[in-house]
């Protein structure tokens, strides 16, 4: 009798730590950072985006790229005013052989001031990169 006790008890106990361990993840990962408070500042995201524009860089990629996805996903709403290169020859606005001239390997690779960076880049080091003032 005591150990059907302990061993229900015990179930109770797992049972419970389990549902919060899963209402944490849902309300870790379930949240963007606005639902959590923590601002985004736009007005940066879209100031450097458009300054990557007026600068003449470019961002190559392929609609098909998880990675590109992700490099977008960092300029937010501002991710629309990114100056992008479609590098698959079935996108949409495909460039591909402006990609193959300049010999664009994987994706994104950002071309600023000449110079290609494959991979994705933070905000702080495209910034840096091509001249923009840091974020406040």
């Amino acid at each position: 009798m005591v150990q059907l006790l302990y061993s229900s008890s015990r179930r109770s106990q797992s049972l419970v730590g389990l549902g919060s361990l899963l209402l944490g993840a849902v309300v870790l990962f379930g949240c963007s950072p606005q639902d959590l408070g923590v601002a985004s500042d736009s007005a940066y995201e879209t100031s450097l985006a458009e300054h990557l524009t007026s600068t003449g860089s470019l961002m190559y990629g392929a609609y098909w790229c998880p990675h590109c996805a992700d490099q977008k996903a960092i300029f937010n709403d501002a991710a629309d005013l990114l100056p992008y290169v479609e590098c698959a020859a079935d996108g949409e606005n495909a460039q591909p052989d402006l990609c193959q001239q300049r010999g664009i390997q994987g994706y994104p690779t950002w071309e600023i001031d000449g110079q290609l960076y494959p991979g994705v880049r933070s905000l702080e080091e495209l910034a840096t990169l091509s001249g923009f003032p840091a974020a406040p």
